[in-house]
């Protein structure tokens, strides 16, 4: 609460005496920023020229002020849409992210800029760079920024990075929710044209191309054409290598509509545009997936031209990319291209040699990533299907030996132990492999409840602030000094419920919440509300326990109450004192409840002061938790509960 005052507190001073200096200090960063996104198109692209004014649109910006904040965050965000650079994408992101963290969610633009910059993080650097589970994460945190319902172009942008997640995370039973999401976002931007969605819009159109490739090539042609459109309002190398790449692998693939086959013309049209991707890779910036891609498509139309040694130089180079970019699963693939391209040739001991590594470090790929595609499940599938095969004819071989030696008759016993055998492994096999695959679904669908649930705890969080702030605005217009004390408690008890929700979404364990923590947040809110952090010092005696939410709350409640009547009447004239809370359980059914302060403690026979409410509340949420209530006034006053776990109400 304090860091959001203070954020808030240098917006009003910047804008009450550094208005002129900020936006001209603004201005000139966007100025800046323009000049380096223009770097970035064709055909005065450069890289150099770009990073130059990145840099000197951040240069000057100062991190103090939230309009300076937001400014990095855009500037940052670009620069990983734009780089070619691998090396310094996660660098770069971790940097801006720095900024862009340290904005309020208060204000809605700034919680969307958060959710852009984190699920851009995922989908552009995490997923292919660091690995999947850290993207997951990454974007796991990006929806915690979303509230229920959001404008539609937020929407649309939610839709647009859900799809690409989805379908560069692999699942194979997620990727129609992949498409499903793109075709969301595609709707969206096909009717609401806009320069500052080019490159939404391009992403979009460029995952469903690739969705429906090798499955509707009327759909590849159209989305293709969508391409081509979006590529004049957004000429960057980029798009435009990506464009003749789809283009050229749909001609040397497809016949065109009506005829039967490939014509040589066709091949060569679609060669010159594979080559034009080529072309404008190696003319701005090698440092791309693309250049691969590319690569890997010659060498298929030299495969289809029986130029075998060439197919074969080409498969090596792109497979020498993948590695140099870290493209794992595409260099792994590769090698099955070349193995093929050998066996066409007819080396068979090259094409068995590159087979054969092609399934070593394919296995490797799948034991140190763990990958849960049923794809690469099926992968698995087969390379133990070809182990047996190889197997099988090995002891045949065998077998056939012992049979001359001893005869058919041991022969066919043997023979026959040997199939049962390998009938009951295979059926263990298929039955772990279904185990496998049924544990992989659970876990994503434990992850997407956990996701959830969290979602739940952030929203109920943001509604009782939502209250909390009604309550503060309508407190702020009374002026009977009783009714304004009764709002200000009721803020406290709405904040001392948020805080528990707060506590559980950003935590570990979603069903349970540590107590020694959530009681110094909570004294920390009503120090803050009492304007009493200087005078007076609230201790928790206490180790480190866990409560589950319906036990947590009521406590938190008593606790909100007997910190706030000891903030209002047991110091009085801007007195200084302590108060320390301890909780404890004396044993395993049983919870201890203690707040002491040190203040001038109640006169015997003098009627309490307020309306009351508080002690009628602390009784009924004692009453609710079976608990019973002393209390002592010696040298202060001291409030002691003693609660029955197992008979809670």
């Amino acid at each position: 609460m304090k860091r959001k005052s203070c954020l808030f507190l240098v917006l009003v001073i910047n804008f009450a005496f550094g208005q002129n200096d900020t936006d001209m200090l603004l201005n000139q960063s966007k100025t800046y920023q323009n000049k380096a996104l223009w770097f970035n198109f064709m055909p005065q692209y450069n890289q150099d020229s770009s990073r130059y004014y990145f840099n000197k649109a951040i240069h000057g910006l100062n991190e103090n002020k939230i309009d300076h904040l937001e400014q990095l965050g855009n500037i940052y965000m670009d620069m990983i849409i734009y780089s070619t650079s691998n090396d310094q994408l996660e660098l770069n992101a971790q940097t801006g992210w720095k900024f862009v963290s340290k904005l309020p969610d208060a204000v809605d633009r700034y919680r969307i800029l958060k959710f852009d910059y984190l699920a851009l993080w995922a989908i552009l650097i995490k997923i292919d760079v660091i690995g999947q589970k850290e993207s997951l994460e990454l974007f796991t945190k990006a929806l915690d920024y979303l509230k229920s319902k959001e404008n539609k172009d937020v929407q649309a942008r939610i839709s647009m990075y859900k799809g690409v997640f989805h379908y560069k995370y692999g699942i194979k039973d997620e990727l129609e929710m992949a498409h499903q999401y793109l075709l969301k976002s595609y709707n969206y931007y096909k009717t609401h044209p806009s320069n500052k969605n080019n490159w939404h819009f391009f992403t979009t159109n460029l995952f469903l191309t690739s969705f429906h490739t090798d499955k509707n090539n009327d759909s590849v042609s159209y989305y293709v054409a969508n391409l081509k459109s979006i590529v004049k309002d957004y000429p960057t190398p980029y798009a435009y290598s990506w464009y003749y790449s789809k283009v050229g692998r749909e001609l040397i693939t497809y016949p065109q509509t009506g005829k039967d086959s490939i014509s040589p013309a066709q091949y060569a049209e679609g060669k010159s545009n594979i080559m034009k991707s080529i072309e404008i890779i190696e003319t701005y910036n090698k440092d791309t997936s693309i250049y691969p891609y590319c690569f890997g498509l010659l060498a298929d139309l030299n495969l289809n031209d029986k130029k075998y040694d060439s197919a074969i130089a080409y498969y090596k180079k792109s497979r020498e990319f993948h590695l140099e970019h870290k493209n794992a699963k595409p260099a792994i693939d590769i090698l099955l291209y070349i193995g093929k391209a050998y066996e066409k040739k007819g080396d068979l001991i090259n094409a068995l040699k590159y087979k054969e590594q092609f399934y070593s470090e394919l296995l490797d790929f799948e034991r140190e990533t763990n990958e849960r595609s049923l794809r690469e499940n099926e992968l698995k599938a087969d390379l133990s299907k070809q182990n047996e095969e190889l197997g099988q004819k090995h002891l045949q071989q065998q077998l056939f030996i012992v049979a001359l030696i001893i005869g058919s008759l041991l022969l066919g016993l043997v023979y026959r132990n040997y199939r049962l055998k390998r009938k009951s492994g295979f059926e263990l096999e298929k039955t772990n492999n279904e185990l496998k695959d049924k544990n992989n679904l659970l876990d994503i669908r434990n992850a997407e409840n956990e996701l959830l649930l969290k979602e739940i705890h952030h929203r109920v969080k943001n509604n009782l602030e939502l209250v909390k702030s009604l309550i503060a605005l309508q407190s702020a217009q009374l002026e009977d000094s009783a009714t304004k004390d009764a709002m200000i408690a009721s803020q406290n008890r709405v904040q001392s419920m948020g805080i528990i929700h707060q506590k559980l979404y950003q935590g570990e364990n979603l069903g349970s919440i540590e107590m020694k923590d959530y009681f110094l947040n909570l004294g920390e809110g009503i120090l803050d509300t009492f304007n009493a952090d200087d005078k007076v010092k609230i201790e928790c005696a206490m180790d480190r326990l866990e409560l589950d939410v319906d036990t947590a709350v009521p406590i938190g409640l008593i606790v909100n109450e007997l910190l706030t009547n000891a903030l209002k009447y047991a110091f009085p004239e801007n007195a200084s004192g302590n108060i320390l809370i301890s909780l404890s359980k004396s044993n395993p059914e049983t919870l201890t409840l203690k707040v002491v302060d040190n203040g001038i403690g109640k006169t015997a026979g003098l009627a309490p002061k307020g309306t009351g409410f508080g002690s009628q509340l602390i009784k009924l949420l004692t009453q609710q938790l079976n608990g019973e209530m002393m209390e002592k006034n010696q040298n202060g006053t001291s409030v002691l509960f003693h609660f029955k776990l197992n008979t809670a109400a």
